[in-house]
């Protein structure tokens, strides 16, 4: 996103016309690993006929990607979460497809998007984000991945907002998860709809990589699809002229202002494989933003042991 450009109408042309009775991509045939229920896509109707037709698009330009999950942190009512195959993701170790760091998982922060109108600086940002990616990757105890930061180095690192017109489209393999910044309210009215941009504070995308014909991949047999990027989006309507003028983007402020960290923290959760939580229970996975919450709950614990108590085997 390093060279924002206006989002126009032919994205929603585009839309309108080409998505209404689009299909997902199916598991593969006979493989035991890709469950026949995956197709079952839940989520928001609007939200899911912009997922195909971003997929269609990714189809056409050859690519092995397929956009598979859209979840937010909202205030207030919450969002359904967006997801086309109901198969679960997880990362592969040493998976060449995403230059992987080994069994590492690697994220980048997109410091040219860091700042907020509502005053914090790239820099500020960035030590918060790193401190939420700290906390998963230092207080769970049975977790063996290792979580390491790529440095900007001032490529353009993420794709989903250039089908938005709100960027072009970037290298998406510069880390496994990129943090892309502070967008503005028009891009979350125009991935959520109307009262995006007032509602949702930050979402992630989720990538999976797909074969021949767009079969979804489970390269090393883990009834798992292959997870290929995560991206990260923060809403920099909050703090902004505007009905959310008294919430802004702050570091350890309680509300009405939001906490970088926090958000970042939950966001960063959906990028390490886990969903929502309640509530109940309390947790920091759960779906609507609740104030300060910067250390992870017991259950927030045990979600990402599931996925890395084992790492790198299966």
């Amino acid at each position: 996103m390093k060279h924002r450009l206006l989002a126009g109408s032919l994205f929603v042309v585009v839309v309108l016309a080409g998505c209404s009775d689009r299909q997902p991509a199916s598991p593969e045939a006979g493989a035991p690993s890709l469950q026949r229920h995956a197709t079952q896509e839940q989520g928001d109707p609007a939200v899911l006929a912009r997922m195909h037709e971003i997929n269609a698009q990714l189809a056409v330009r050859g690519s092995n990607l397929f956009l598979n999950e859209v979840t937010a942190i909202t205030i207030g009512q919450g969002r359904p979460a967006n997801r086309l195959l109901q198969q679960q993701l997880r990362w592969v170790p040493n998976d060449p497809r995403r230059n992987a760091a080994g069994d590492n998982i690697t994220y980048l922060v997109d410091l040219s998007d860091g700042a907020t109108t509502s005053g914090l600086t790239a820099a500020q940002t960035d030590a918060a984000i790193d401190a939420a990616l700290n906390t998963w990757n230092t207080t769970v105890s049975c977790s063996k991945v290792n979580i390491a930061e790529n440095p900007d180095g001032g490529a353009d690192p993420d794709i989903f907002d250039s089908f938005f017109g709100f960027g072009a489209f970037g290298n998406p393999f510069l880390a496994d998860i990129t943090e892309a910044g502070w967008l503005p309210g028009a891009f979350f009215d125009a991935v959520f709809g109307p009262g995006g941009a007032d509602g949702v504070l930050a979402f992630s995308v989720s990538f999976i990589f797909v074969g021949g014909g767009g079969v979804p991949t489970d390269i090393n047999n883990d009834q798992y699809f292959d997870t290929a990027l995560n991206e990260v989006y923060y809403n920099d309507n909050f703090g902004s002229p505007g009905p959310r003028a008294a919430n802004p983007w702050s570091i350890n402020a309680p509300l009405p202002a939001i906490d970088v960290q926090t958000v970042g923290l939950h966001e960063n959760g959906h990028s390490l494989s886990s969903g929502h939580f309640g509530p109940p229970p309390t947790a920091v996975m759960n779906p609507v933003y609740a104030g300060i919450r910067q250390a992870l709950l017991p259950i927030d614990k045990t979600a990402h042991c599931a996925f890395y108590a084992s790492w790198p085997n299966p």
